[in-house]
This record gives C-alpha cells, structure tokens and sequence, in this order.
C-alpha cells in the first residue's frame, strides 16, 4: 500500500527503482510543498505504532528550503539521535533541479552515495540529460527528446556500458491534470505507467487507487476498488493558519463497497513543526 511505499521511501532512499521512472524526479520536484507562505524549514517526528519489519518504530526528519520554498536538504534520525541518511537538492536560476544527492548509512558498508544530475539545452532551456552516479560510477544515463512544442515526450536510458536498457515515453492530458509516463523495456515490453500532476497546484490526477479528499486538497481515504479484501487507509489532519498540516494520523481499516468506512487502526502518526 501507498503508506508503505512512503515510509520506505523515507527511511532507506532507494538508490534506484525500476518501478519508478527516471524522468519522475523532473516531474515531482516542481512546486513548492506549502499552501501559504514558503516553508523555510520542518521538522517532522514519526512514530510508526503498528510494529513492522525492517521499519524503526521512531524517527525524526529535518527539512530545510530555500527562499523559493523548494526543498534544499532533508536529514533523518533514529530515536538516539543519529543520523541515518540525508539527502541535498540544487537548482539553477529558473528554479529547475539541477542535481540530487542520497546518503545512507548502511551496516557492514558505511556510507553510501548516490547523485542525479540533471542538464538542460543551452538555447531552449529543455531538460536535456539525467545521469545517475552511484559511488562515483556512472550507472544510468537518460537521454531526453522532446517534441516541436519543446514538451517531452521520449526517455531514452542507457547502463554504464551504453546500452539501451529501457524507454519512457511522456504522455500529457490536460483534460485529467495528468502527465503519464509509460515505462518500457528495451524490447517494447511494457512495464508500468506512473501519473502526475501537470499542474501541481491544482487536484492530483486521478489514479488506478480510489481516492476521497478534504477540502484542503489533502487525501483522507484509499482503497483499491472492488477489493474483496476490502484493506485501505484512513487519514486525520490537525492544520495550521495557513493551511498546511501540522499533524497527520494514518489508520488501517476496511472500506466496504458502498464507501462505508469501519474497523479502524491508528498505524502511524507524523507530527510537524513548520517555520516559515
């Protein structure tokens, strides 16, 4: 489910998921995380109440931004205090990122890095290029296309030896908010589509996931549709002046059929401290 995914995404930063796209990292990092003024920093405190496997039941994440509000550096920390990985962000003058960095501390290795670059064409200004560097070995490089109107629409990848390895073509639906990228094989065999926002201000596109909002935009059920197992995921928000949640209570529990919600689980909960 969607939470798990979150919290794994959260505290091991993946190196690299051939579930997601190359060019997602474009694609997500575009609009700033606040609904009022700029965040300048947050700290968040999680607290995972239903034990699970591999996941630290505490830990705590700061989050520092620049004046745009755009995300700079974000730390994470086990319940003693010490540092687990952390991750930079840079951007150039349009506000495009330019370069990511993942760190993470891993038993029996240390610390490994990862890094994203990400280069634009000098007249058009279109992204060019992503290339990942895993331990200072170029391991992925994503050649972009895009069409006459300077929107992408092709991904080509390639390994550390310069064979093709994949492709992601870009598929744009205004009428949705939605740009979808479908993920393929090096032999045109389908993998997946991943969706996001074309406007990131407006509603999230919609999703194979049934989804209800509040009326702060914020999601506060899922659940996969016509489900015999009827699992999802209900979600509570304490909000700020301006908007943003300041507190967040993830539950278990079954939707049925007709949208009735029952059986409900307190699972995890994320407390923020936000500094404008």
């Amino acid at each position: 489910m969607r939470l798990k995914f979150i919290l794994l995404h959260i505290i091991l930063i993946p190196l690299y998921t051939a579930s997601q796209p190359v060019v997602g990292i474009y694609f997500s990092t575009r609009a700033s995380e606040s609904r009022g003024l700029a965040f300048s920093k947050v700290e968040e405190i999680h607290e995972l109440l239903i034990p699970q496997s591999g996941i630290p039941s505490y830990f705590r994440v700061i989050k520092q931004y620049n004046p745009s509000g755009k995300i700079i550096s974000e730390k994470r920390y086990n319940k003693a205090g010490g540092i687990m990985g952390e991750s930079t962000w840079e951007y150039n003058s349009k506000g495009e990122l330019t370069k990511k960095v993942n760190r993470q501390f891993m038993n029996f290795k240390g610390w490994i890095t990862e890094q994203t670059l990400l280069s634009y064409n000098d007249t058009s200004g279109v992204l060019q290029e992503i290339t990942t560097i895993f331990e200072n070995q170029v391991t992925l490089r994503a050649e972009v296309i895009p069409d006459k109107d300077l929107k992408i629409t092709e991904v080509l990848l390639y390994n550390e030896k310069n064979m093709h390895v994949g492709t992601e073509r870009v598929v744009y639906l205004p009428q949705n908010n939605t740009i979808r990228v479908l993920s393929y094989k090096p032999n045109e065999q389908f993998i997946g589509a991943t969706t996001y926002p074309l406007d990131p201000k407006l509603p999230e596109p919609p999703s194979a996931i049934k989804r209800e909002f509040n009326s702060h935009g914020d999601v506060v059920l899922e659940a996969l549709p016509n489900s015999k197992m009827e699992q999802g995921y209900y979600y509570e928000y304490k909000y700020d002046s301006y908007g943003n949640w300041i507190e967040k209570l993830t539950y278990q529990c079954k939707v049925t059929k007709n949208g009735k919600v029952k059986d409900k689980m307190l699972e995890h909960k994320i407390t923020r401290n936000i500094t404008y």
